[in-house]
């Protein structure tokens, strides 16, 4: 007689999303870790700042993924959806997107003297953002992440990725070819990422579309080993 558990478990290893799911949280906690590494033998301050929300970023968006991984693993094995992951999960994505934002604005506004005002605008567009979410009494959570997905995935993804390609061009001088590369590839691993994180939640081409995410999160986390020589800059 064969073993509910063992069928149970045959069809969570033959499911797609428990591999998708690992690789694509795994992979931004890899970027959190390889940065902070790049970060503590820095020689120069100046972008230090723009990358720690990177790894913010990293760090709250691999939880978001991670813990639907978990979500997937409960549904397959016939546990159904467990609300509080729901809520973690949801909680956690407008978290990372929101830091994800402040990276590219961060990156946008290193040289600039009025900074400090506008590193404010993620932190309104989250105050904005939540009065809507209360005064519309919204109250699907999935609804909540859905929407931040739009505001502050898209811009924060699509912002990093231009900025990006700013930086890397601001630095053919160094004749750093490494390092231009590399910040040259997170740019499209980003920008990739604005239109299959921010914009497009429905499967592509009969695929699930957290395939195309995590393969752009695996893009970026190996570009972001390249680029470490950024916080030798001055």
């Amino acid at each position: 007689m064969i073993d509910s558990k063992e069928i149970s478990m045959d069809k969570l290893l033959t499911e797609p999303l428990f591999y998708i799911f690992f690789i694509y949280g795994f992979s931004f906690m890899v970027m959190a870790v390889i940065l902070v590494g790049g970060i503590t033998r820095a020689t120069s301050i100046t972008l230090i700042s723009a990358f720690y929300m990177l790894v913010f970023f990293g760090l709250t968006h691999g939880i978001t993924e991670l813990t639907d991984w978990t979500r997937v693993i409960g549904r397959v094995l016939g546990r159904g959806e467990n609300a509080f992951l729901l809520y973690t999960s949801q909680i956690f994505l407008v978290i990372s997107f929101v830091f994800l934002l402040q990276f590219g604005i961060h990156l946008l506004t290193y040289k600039s003297e009025k900074r400090g005002i506008i590193r404010m605008i993620p932190l309104i567009l989250l105050v904005v953002y939540l009065a809507i979410i209360f005064s519309l009494k919204i109250s699907d959570i999935a609804q909540v992440g859905l929407f931040a997905r739009y505001i502050f995935g898209f811009a924060g993804a699509a912002l990093s990725a231009i900025m990006l390609f700013r930086l890397g061009s601001s630095m053919k001088p160094l004749g750093n070819e490494k390092l231009i590369r590399g910040l040259n590839v997170a740019a499209v691993g980003f920008g990739c990422y604005a239109v299959f994180g921010g914009l497009i939640v429905a499967p592509v081409f009969g695929m699930p579309v957290q395939l195309f995410r995590a393969a752009c999160a695996l893009v970026i986390t190996i570009a972001s080993a390249t680029i470490l020589e950024v916080f030798q800059v001055e």
